[in-house]
Parts: C-alpha cells; sequence; structure tokens
C-alpha cells in the first residue's frame, strides 16, 4: 500500500497554501482601497455640498424661501446616499465573489486529491476491507454532493440579495424623483 505523504506533496501543499493567503490578503487590501477612495470622494463631495448649502441658506430672506433651499438641499442627498450605498455593496459582493472564486478553487483541488488518494485506497485495499472502502466513497461523495447544495444554496441568496438591493436602490430613487414634482405643487399652492 502507497498511501505515504512525501515530504514534497507536504511543501507543495503549504506553498499553495500560503499562495491562496497572499492572494485573499491581496484582494482584501484592493477592497479596503476602493472603500478608502469611495469614501474620501465622498467626504470631499459632502464638503463641497455643505459649503454650498450653507451659503444658500444664509442668502434666505424668508420663511417659504427657507423651505424652498432646504428641500432643494436636502433632494440630492438623498440620491447620493443611495448612490453611495449601492457603491459599497458593490464592493463588498465583488470581493466576498473573488474570495468564494479562492475558496472554490482550493477546494476543488482538496476533492482531486482525496479523490485519488481514496482510489488509490480502493486498489491497494486488503481483502475483506471492501465495505469500508465502500463506506469511505460513499461519505466522500455525500460530502461532495451536501458541499455542492451549499454552493448553490448560498449562489441563490446573493442572487437574491442582489436584486432586493436593486429594487430597494431603484424604488429610493423614483421616490425622490418623484417627490421633487410633488414638493414643488405644494410650494405653488402654498404661494
Amino acid at each position: 500500500m502507497n498511501n505515504k505523504v512525501t515530504p514534497e506533496q507536504v511543501l507543495n501543499s503549504v506553498k499553495q497554501t500560503q499562495a491562496a493567503m497572499v492572494e485573499m490578503a491581496a484582494r482584501s487590501i484592493e477592497c479596503m482601497e476602493k472603500h478608502l477612495e469611495l469614501n474620501l470622494k465622498a467626504a470631499k463631495a459632502n464638503l463641497a455640498d455643505a459649503t454650498e448649502a450653507s451659503s444658500q441658506l444664509m442668502n434666505v430672506k424668508d420663511a417659504t424661501e427657507l423651505y424652498a433651499v432646504s428641500q432643494a438641499i436636502s433632494q440630492p442627498a438623498v440620491g447620493k446616499a443611495t448612490s453611495y450605498s449601492r457603491t459599497i455593496y458593490n464592493i463588498n459582493a465583488e470581493a466576498a465573489a473573488e474570495f468564494a472564486k479562492l475558496v472554490e478553487a482550493r477546494i476543488e483541488e482538496a476533492n482531486k486529491a482525496m479523490s485519488s488518494a481514496v482510489n488509490d485506497l480502493t486498489k491497494n485495499a486488503p481483502s475483506g476491507t471492501e465495505g469500508m472502502v465502500a463506506m469511505m466513497k460513499s461519505a466522500f461523495a455525500a460530502s461532495n454532493s451536501a458541499f455542492d447544495a451549499i454552493n448553490k444554496a448560498t449562489k441563490q441568496v446573493v442572487e437574491m440579495v442582489e436584486t432586493n438591493v436593486e429594487a430597494a436602490a431603484k424604488a429610493s430613487e423614483a421616490a425622490v424623483s418623484s417627490a421633487a414634482p410633488k414638493k414643488a405643487a405644494r410650494r405653488a399652492a402654498a404661494e
């Protein structure tokens, strides 16, 4: 029976694991860079918006104008917040998808190695151990089947969440868009 683990196999496994960890660390840093870039842009835009808003508010002469200016200032902020949230979600979803690919690749490698080991065991098993070998094959097949089912369910959940986030973002944008004409109509009726 030739089921001994060689030093080369151990070294290759360590190298593959180390490469996967470096890849995951690199993806994490890229994700952080995207978040930092987005937050810096948002901070700059917020500062510019606040400066413009305060300038507009300083020129207000009466309560009606104050209401109109405050409404004009707040409406774009809702759209920007929705866009910001969507971008954050997209960055995180992209990172999660890349992590999932890395994990799936490692699991695929492990399954190939395990399958090879089970096949070697089957070929070299002493007589009388057929039941044990069959049980191992069955357990291996069941674990692969369970992983596939979990993987499919996870992908369905991710798709459902993405659909819901997109629908919520569109509903928010539609609400902001439809609120502007209604507010303008109310303002005109009040004057």
